[in-house]
């Protein structure tokens, strides 16, 4: 029998929250396709994964609203972290970010086969100083 889609979701976080990344193996197919965010194949999703959590050591997710349809699954995630690592050019800065993403599953027989993900960037990079500041009016 296979996994509920929600529970596969669900342990995609705790992989992101544990830091082990070697274990989207465990919820991803190996050849799972990506979107967006997420990369275009397994690689890319943990490279991807991988610098926020290289860049945010101890980042945790935090589902917000989760939704199931057959097998896909939408979510909507906080994402907290401090930043302590280079992240898209920017070293590490000490400041505390918070910002959302959201992502859509495709399951089948336990595991991720197709994955989107959007993440709320214009937030994170303002938080790390990465965005120039307006001058007044």
């Amino acid at each position: 029998m296979s996994e509920d889609p929600k529970q596969v979701a669900e342990r995609f976080y705790d992989i992101i929250n544990e830091g082990s990344l070697e274990r989207l193996d465990d919820v991803c197919a190996p050849d799972v396709r990506g979107h967006a965010g997420a990369g275009a194949d397994l690689p890319e999703l943990k490279r991807s994964i991988g610098s926020l959590v290289e860049a945010f050591p101890g980042l945790t997710a935090t589902p917000r609203h989760v939704l199931q349809e057959g097998g896909l699954v939408t979510t909507w995630v906080t994402y907290e972290g401090i930043h302590r690592g280079s992240y898209a050019g920017v070293p590490g800065t000490g400041r505390r970010v918070r910002f959302m993403a959201w992502d859509l599953f495709r399951v089948e027989d336990g595991r991720i086969v197709e994955i989107t993900q959007a993440c709320d960037l214009f937030t994170l990079m303002n938080q790390i100083g990465a965005l120039p500041t307006t001058a007044p009016a």
